[in-house]
């Protein structure tokens, strides 16, 4: 597979990601699976919430699409070490 075909490249991250505590690591089956904190994931939830009731700001849709190529890339990752492990 080629890596640089599979997944947009990130050019910026969001400016309010904070750095340290962005990424969380569990295990599943002997396997670290990388997934965005328990803050990140609130904050996703409220601008999903959010967009129900009234539409969001530019800077909080960019915002809900900056974390989601986010998440491409960890489910990315997690799919390239599942498969090299199995």
């Amino acid at each position: 597979m080629n890596t640089k075909e599979a997944i947009a490249p990130i050019t910026t991250l969001p400016k309010n990601l904070p750095l340290d505590g962005a990424i969380a690591i569990t295990l599943q089956d002997g396997i670290m699976i990388f997934r965005s904190s328990q803050k990140i994931q609130q904050r996703i939830e409220n601008l999903l919430d959010k967009r129900e009731e009234t539409p969001l700001t530019e800077t909080e849709e960019q915002e809900l699409d900056d974390f989601a190529a986010i998440d491409d890339y960890l489910s990315f990752v997690n799919r390239i070490i599942y498969n090299q492990i199995n």
